[in-house]
């Protein structure tokens, strides 16, 4: 009879020892031969009698596929265990699961996107190149398995690994990201442009009330792309870096009484009340007018020469002005508010773009 052999530790879910699960590994190999011999199951479909999953998300798979891709030679892929209920119970002896390979059930109760990412990118590679997926095949993931667990408790389990999961706010991800060329150099920018320096909300997504900070390092991140939409790799990046500096630079000092400058925390809530000049939203249209100027081939140099023009602007968030460019609404309590908003970037962008002198390309 041909087994499936796992080593694997046991674990106890509570003072009953008959619920006990068991720590261990699968190669990506027998994860994708797991999933071709129907043997790795996932019941994601609704109108299935022992419906227990929700449905496979394809772009999440193909995220996942390209972040092993990316990743695996480097040593720095990091998954949590994928969770499977085993049916029926296994043989366990002396730190050894046995399970009867072709009447085996592993019921997947979690990571069910990472095995389908696994499974994905063997595939795509098993007949372009040999060699990496040997390499591939040979790499391990963690596996929790639950022995014999009841429909309904298979469903509880499902429930609780996902709805007890508390995913970091964005700003907290971008600070633990070393990855992502936006974010690094949303880093450098922090650490090198005088205004941005001990002035970035590093950890929350949103700025309270008497948060101090200038804005957020999520906003900041998303200021980056906007600026290099199509930063993929982090060649070249130092240059960009340095022209991002220079723009960064160049806009504080068109501004009188250096509006971005550190504040105590009633000042800056003041501030907020009276200009849109601390705004998320005109942050981010600046970002979309540096990605013009870029394209523009305007040198660092000249970006203050340019961006002049900007300080003829009345700033006020009381300016009606800014209600009749869609970029200020009028609230319920009949105070002007500005939404964070795709729409409301795109028309404060488009202010910025007359007054800078860039025109429209009529196609």
């Amino acid at each position: 009879m041909m087994e499936l052999i796992i080593n694997a530790v046991s674990v106890r879910r509570s003072p009953q020892d008959k619920h006990i699960s068991y720590l261990g590994s699968l190669f990506l190999g027998d994860i994708a031969r797991l999933i071709d011999d129907n043997r790795l199951y996932v019941p994601n479909q609704p109108e299935l009698p022992d419906f227990a999953q929700r449905k496979l998300n394809k772009v999440r798979v193909k995220q996942i596929a390209v972040y092993i891709l990316e990743n695996y030679q480097t040593g720095m892929i990091f998954f949590p265990p994928i969770c499977v209920n085993v049916q029926p119970k296994p043989r366990y002896e002396e730190g050894k699961l046995f399970l009867p390979y072709h009447s085996v059930s592993l019921r997947l109760t979690d990571g069910q996107h990472r095995c389908f990412g696994i499974y994905q990118v063997l595939k795509e590679i098993q007949e372009k190149d040999s060699i990496k997926f040997k390499h591939l095949s040979q790499l391990e993931i963690g596996v929790l398995l639950y022995s014999g667990l009841s429909l309904e408790e298979e469903r509880q389990a499902f429930r609780d690994q996902n709805l007890l999961v508390q995913r970091p706010s964005i700003s907290l991800s971008h600070y633990f990201d070393q990855r992502s060329p936006a974010v690094l150099m949303a880093k450098n920018l922090l650490e090198t442009v005088p205004q941005f320096i001990d002035n970035i909300e590093m950890i929350e997504t949103g700025l309270g009330h008497y948060n101090p900070k200038l804005m957020t390092l999520s906003t900041l991140v998303t200021t980056t792309k906007y600026m290099f939409p199509s930063l993929k790799s982090q060649e070249n990046l130092e240059a960009k870096i340095n022209w991002a500096r220079s723009f960064w630079i160049a806009s504080a000092n068109i501004f009188d009484n250096n509006p971005w400058r550190v504040m105590t925390k009633e000042e800056r809530s003041q501030q907020r009340q009276e200009t849109l000049l601390v705004s998320a939203v005109f942050l981010q249209a600046l970002g979309l007018l540096a990605h013009d100027l870029y394209q523009e081939d305007v040198p660092a140099e000249q970006l203050e020469k340019w961006l002049k023009n900007l300080k003829k602007l009345d700033w006020r968030r009381d300016n009606k002005f800014w209600l009749e460019r869609g970029v200020i609404q009028i609230g319920a309590t009949e105070e002007p508010i500005i939404s964070n908003t795709k729409t409301t970037v795109k028309a404060c962008h488009k202010v910025l773009r007359e007054f800078v002198g860039i025109m429209e390309i009529m196609v």
